[in-house]
């Protein structure tokens, strides 16, 4: 280089520090096999650790929900004249809506319940069974499944304290025998056979017949094999004839009973509302072909010629008892099913289909032919008639009487569970 110093040649002999970087990190990496071990681990004790809190929180929830609700039934069924307080009810009915469905509450429910049915004084018996009948009217809608399953199974098993079943009837209707409570175990049977019917057939605001199917991507099932099934009219012509039965007779008033039968009187209103949605929302449809005409004018004779005039009958001659004891009754009976759609229920009416002018004169004429048949059949049997009556006959023809098609043992539920036999 001119008028400088000359140049030089640099050597390097050491790698840069990006580089030495990327080593030092490549180094420090820990072994993937020995990554894979340690997490599965961390996995295993967390899992573990997991399961056993949510073991001791179950427990511990099951034993605060135990002790409190122990508390709150020995103030609900003090052996006294004081009805159960609204407050104590609303406690114990509150946990099933605390509590998540995948816990049972009511196998300690029902227990404790039971001990207290199986005491000597009718107070307390009443009390206890106004309490379960207010589980199955008002628990929640998630637990009721629960209960329904509980108390079938309870009456199954034997009660190894008092040698007995749970629930059992004998047990049930043994106790104090005092001049003032002569007439109390008569009302304890009519309504224990109630509670127990209606726990065991329906929860809630009779769900199972007012509640529309769930949305579903198939075709839906028609209305008789979903809400007015066969097996909904017999429960329901059960639970309407245990509820009637349980109307307060002479000498029977008193707070307990007058608690108990407001219920009742609610229940039955409630059971006639269902009904009446369920049919409305029939009888409306414009789909009745695959649904089962002959059961849905079932269920409107039972709607008519039952359930409406009954409930209405207990509630007027109920509310005049129950007035003493500042409980009054709902005076309106709420939904109800238009005559015109209950006429369309009776006559096996389907959805009429347009026919043209031809097919129209076809029919009439397929009509005048029956009713010709008619008429010579009818000619026939009178032919017959006078006959049998110039010989002399001395068996007149008997009129059969329409079959029960209720019988217990027709019943779509299980009669080990419930029977249609008093208590």
């Amino acid at each position: 280089r001119r008028g400088g110093r000359p140049s030089e040649m640099v050597t390097y002999n050491q790698a840069p520090a990006f580089s030495r970087g990327l080593n030092a990190l490549k180094n420090s990496l820990p072994d993937p096999n020995t990554v894979k071990s340690v997490a599965f681990s961390s996995i295993n004790a967390a899992r573990e650790t997991t399961s056993r809190l949510s073991s001791n929180i179950y427990r511990d929830i099951k034993g605060l929900t135990s002790s409190e609700l122990e508390q709150v039934m020995l103030k609900a069924t003090r052996p006294d004249d004081t009805p159960v307080k609204g407050k104590h009810v609303e406690r114990m009915v509150g946990l099933t809506y605390q509590m998540s469905p995948q816990f049972d509450i009511y196998d300690a429910v029902l227990r404790k319940l039971w001990a207290k049915m199986a005491e000597s004084d009718w107070r307390t018996k009443i009390k206890a069974l106004y309490i379960l009948h207010r589980f199955s009217a008002d628990g929640a809608p998630e637990h009721q499944a629960a209960l329904k399953a509980r108390l079938r199974e309870l009456r199954r098993i034997r009660d190894p304290k008092r040698k007995c079943k749970y629930f059992d009837k004998d047990r049930l209707l043994s106790g104090e025998e005092t001049p003032d409570t002569d007439l109390f175990p008569n009302f304890i049977k009519r309504y224990a056979h109630y509670v127990f019917l209606r726990a065991q057939c329906f929860g809630g605001v009779f769900e199972e017949i007012s509640n529309e199917p769930k949305a579903s991507r198939r075709a839906p099932k028609p209305i008789t094999s979903t809400a007015l099934r066969a097996e909904h009219l017999n429960a329901a012509q059960m639970v309407l004839k245990a509820g009637i039965a349980c109307s307060l007779k002479d000498g029977e008033e008193c707070e307990n009973s007058a608690f108990a039968v407001e219920r009742v009187a609610g229940d039955l209103i409630g059971l006639r509302t269902a009904v009446a949605i369920a049919l409305n929302r029939a009888l409306k449809s414009d789909n009745l072909k695959e649904a089962d005409m002959g059961l849905i004018r079932k269920w409107c004779v039972f709607y008519s010629e039952e359930l409406l005039p009954k409930t209405r009958s207990m509630v007027k001659k109920t509310s005049a008892k129950l007035d003493v004891y500042g409980i009054y009754l709902p005076s309106r009976m709420g939904v109800t099913v238009a005559q015109e759609l209950l006429q369309k229920g009776l006559k096996e009416v389907e959805v009429e289909e347009p026919i043209d002018d031809q097919l129209e004169a076809e029919v009439d004429d397929d009509k005048l032919e029956e009713k010709e048949e008619e008429a010579e059949s009818e000619k026939e049997e009178e032919l017959i008639e006078a006959d049998k009556k110039e010989e002399g006959a001395e068996d007149a023809e008997e009129v059969e009487e329409p079959d029960d098609d209720y019988e217990d043992g027709e019943l779509g539920y299980d009669e080990e569970y419930y029977d249609d036999e008093e208590y």
